[in-house]
């Protein structure tokens, strides 16, 4: 900073040689020279504004995986693993399904967290949420003093949702158009349901009220989906198994 002051004091001087020659610059050329080694000199020892802080290329590699943060996207799986933290080796607490909105909170390295932190329900070292797999309520598997987020594959989320597989549906399929899975047992979904109407275990609008049918939770190694006809008790729940066609309550 001093060595910047004296130059621009140095050049003030020479500047003033080349408008009124004195010593030590009688001559002109001689005060312009100086001039121009001054200003020079200025530029190089002149201190350089700060430059901002740049992201390291990791970081800048985080960001780049995957969706954007705080930004609805929409599952383009049949199903989806929701887990208690970003890694195959975490629990499953449930699943999104397909066309399914899910809100991207954070990344991290090709994974996406889709809730805030909540209450594992842990009893005896193990979370009562957990459907599937790792059950711990350690911090390896995402628990941390009793909570969990859950995180999802990246790699199956879209910010465009997609085509709706029941966008040409009519008559009784239109009914069961709603139903868990409707791209994937959209043939016995329509034939179990006009089957049912038929027989008048259920009518058409038991459907329109429930929108087809839903993924039991009793049975979620089995494609089993179930409907309410004649009321929303447990005594009018159908059940039906979308491979068989069996329907049982």
């Amino acid at each position: 900073m001093i060595v910047t002051s004296l130059l621009a004091i140095a050049l003030l001087f020479s500047l003033a040689g080349i408008i009124y020659p004195f010593k030590p610059f009688k001559r002109r050329w001689r005060a312009l020279f100086s001039s121009i080694l001054c200003f020079v000199l200025v530029g190089v020892f002149a201190p350089k504004p700060d430059e901002p802080e740049t992201q390291s290329g990791e970081a800048k590699r985080e960001q780049s995986i995957g969706p954007e943060k705080n930004e609805k996207y929409w599952v383009v799986s049949k199903r989806l693993n929701r887990r208690t933290c970003p890694s195959v080796d975490c629990g499953v607490v449930g699943q999104f399904f397909f066309r399914e909105a899910a809100m991207v909170l954070e990344t991290k390295s090709g994974w996406a967290r889709v809730t805030e932190p909540y209450d594992a329900f842990c009893v005896d070292g193990q979370s009562k949420y957990v459907d599937a797999g790792n059950a711990f309520c350690n911090s390896s598997n995402g628990i941390t003093d009793g909570a969990f987020s859950e995180w999802v594959s990246a790699e199956f989320l879209s910010q465009d949702r997609p085509p709706d597989p029941a966008a040409d549906a009519s008559g009784v399929e239109k009914l069961v158009a709603g139903s868990d899975d409707f791209a994937q047992y959209r043939t016995m979904f329509t034939k179990a349901a006009q089957s049912l109407i038929e027989q008048r275990r259920c009518t058409e609008q038991d459907f329109q009220e429930m929108g087809g049918w839903v993924k039991s939770s009793n049975h979620r190694r089995k494609p089993i989906y179930f409907t309410y006809c004649g009321g929303g008790s447990v005594a009018n729940r159908l059940y039906l198994n979308a491979t068989s066609g069996e329907v049982f309550r």
